[in-house]
């Protein structure tokens, strides 16, 4: 991996609401993933060793977009219906691609800075892929790797 250099939260607190145009609520905590909570607008930012500015730029990219892109109610609509549950995980990594593509188109570097963001987590294998092949993973998971890491998978 390149060399880091400190990041200074601060600025990134401050390009997170930016980029949200609200006075979103941010932490940064000891977590395995960046979240954001659509009803209560706090994002969530992970606190990782080595973490580089694109990496933060890129998980605070793609949490701003569920901020605002995703609709709660109608989320939470879908997530109580009982007939959707074998669905959710689908539609998490539709919604998650829908609202990526929308950053790209409402801030256009963001595409450079997501493709760096899935390089990194890839080099860190964080979602689990070294050394296995994609036919190893269910249609599921296959479909959120092409999506994320696309030429990188």
């Amino acid at each position: 991996m390149k060399s880091t250099k400190l990041v200074n939260i601060e600025s990134k607190n401050v390009l997170a609401k930016l980029m949200a145009t609200e006075n979103i609520h941010i932490e940064h905590k000891k977590v395995s993933t960046a979240s954001f909570d659509v009803k209560n607008r706090r994002l969530v930012l992970p606190i990782w060793k080595d973490m580089t500015s694109t990496l933060y730029e890129g998980l605070i990219g793609h949490e701003v977009g569920h901020a605002l892109y995703t609709p709660h109610e109608e989320w939470v609509e879908f997530c109580k219906d009982k007939a959707n549950q074998s669905l959710k995980g689908y539609a998490n990594i539709l919604e998650d691609a829908r609202i990526e593509r929308k950053m790209k188109i409402k801030y256009p570097g963001m595409k450079k800075t997501f493709f760096g963001m899935y390089d990194a987590l890839e080099q860190r294998d964080f979602f689990g892929s070294k050394g296995k092949s994609l036919e190893e993973y269910g249609f599921a998971d296959r479909l959120n790797l092409d999506f994320k890491l696309g030429v990188l998978a």
